[in-house]
């Protein structure tokens, strides 16, 4: 463990050095959250078992395929895609409407879910986010465009726009609320702090005070969903149990179809197309008994390692290690570049990286990214193409 926590610091510094000291580039990210996950094992009394040699190796083999990677891109002349193309007024207009238009529909859902909840309305509003209930899900495909939106807005903010952002940030966070997700507050947040980075008009010190408040918020949504701890055990827990699960409760190449985990997407689209005689994994993983301290609850997380090292074992760590690492080198360079586009995409997806140390948000849920991707795409084809703008005529001389 001290060995691992030892090159963790070491790439750490290297990704700082290679990244120019932007603090949201993809390997500071993924060695920042990694190392407070291993600090917090190594340290906090969790009363759970040390971390095996061969979950100590998956996780070198997953930070140095990731970080070289990263890296490589980083030193590359890659073509940005849409380079110094803005959103247009037009593009960011079809999008502020779009989201006034759908968020009433998302607020009839909310007051049904309340109305039958016959309890805790919060933990009915997390029921009906992730699973449905009663034939009401909080949620749709349009609340990926409130989010492009908003960050479109974000890039441009001005004393014209100040308004629309606000709005545009209240109603991503009125999103965040009703989920009961402590995911989408990160992604929120997280993008945000990118953003403001990259324009110069946030400091790091308020970057900590917001991250402390992030903290405290998390507890809260805890405590209103009925699964209240005190704030001790909370980050005991989410700190060590995803690394205790994965430690203890997986073994490598268990899955019983080959990458079942890993290519969910194909399955499930697969189930689709046969009446549903193809076995689709549940993206709500088994709950598992954790005892931490005195206390004793139960965790379904197992760090973003699982899909991989489940299906592919070492193979599979090593292998989309690198993928990972090809994808987020490839946007973060872009973003850094010129291209918008890729700053806003990056924006939203870097929360996968910061959520690794719970579980993997990127292939699980690729279905939802490729939508990010598509909703991210559309307004700078407008843009580029001024489509939807009127055509000047051309006077002959």
């Amino acid at each position: 463990m001290t060995q691992l926590i030892i090159l963790i610091v070491v790439l750490f510094a290297f990704s700082i050095l290679f990244s120019r000291r932007r603090w949201y580039a993809p390997a500071v990210l993924l060695c920042g959250v990694w190392l407070v996950s291993l600090v917090a094992y190594a340290w906090i009394d969790h009363g759970l078992h040390p971390l095996k040699s061969d979950i100590v190796k998956i996780i070198s083999y997953w930070l140095v395929g990731f970080c070289i990677t990263t890296w490589a891109m980083q030193s590359v002349y890659i073509k940005p895609l849409f380079k110094d193309v803005y959103s247009s007024t037009t593009a960011r207009d079809i999008y502020y409407y779009l989201t006034l238009c759908t968020l009433p529909v998302m607020i009839v859902e909310v007051i049904l879910v309340v109305m039958h909840s016959g309890g805790n309305p919060f933990s009915a509003l997390r029921d009906a986010n992730v699973a449905g209930m009663n034939g009401i899900r909080t949620t749709g495909f349009f609340v990926l465009f409130w989010m492009v939106s908003y960050i479109m807005e974000l890039q441009v903010l001005s004393k014209q726009n100040i308004r629309r952002v606000i709005l545009l940030f209240m109603v991503n966070l009125f999103y965040a609320f009703i989920s009961m997700g402590k995911m989408n507050f990160m992604i929120l947040f997280l993008a945000t702090a990118i953003i403001l980075t990259k324009q110069k008009m946030i400091r790091y010190g308020q970057l900590i005070v917001g991250v402390a408040m992030l903290l405290v918020l998390f507890i809260g949504i805890q405590k209103i969903r009925g699964s209240y701890t005190t704030p001790k055990h909370f980050t005991a827990l989410y700190m060590t149990s995803s690394l205790g699960n994965l430690n203890t409760h997986v073994q490598p190449q268990s899955a019983q179809a080959p990458g079942e985990n890993t290519f969910r997407l194909y399955y499930a689209v697969k189930a689709k197309l046969n009446g549903g005689r193809t076995q689709v994994v549940d993206p709500i993983l088994d709950f598992k008994r954790v005892e931490v301290g005195e206390f004793v609850y139960g965790s379904n997380t197992y760090t973003a390692l699982y899909p991989y090292y489940k299906d592919f074992g070492k193979t599979g760590v090593c292998v989309f290690s690198i993928l990972l690492g090809l994808i987020f080198g490839y946007l973060f360079k872009t973003a850094e570049d010129g291209s918008q586009c890729a700053l806003v995409l990056y924006a939203i997806l870097a929360g996968t990286i910061v959520m690794q140390f719970i579980g993997d948000t990127f292939f699980t849920v690729l279905s939802q990214n490729i939508q990010y991707l598509i909703a991210t795409v559309i307004p700078y084809i407008i843009s580029k193409f001024r489509l939807f703008e009127p055509k000047t005529a051309i006077r002959e001389t």
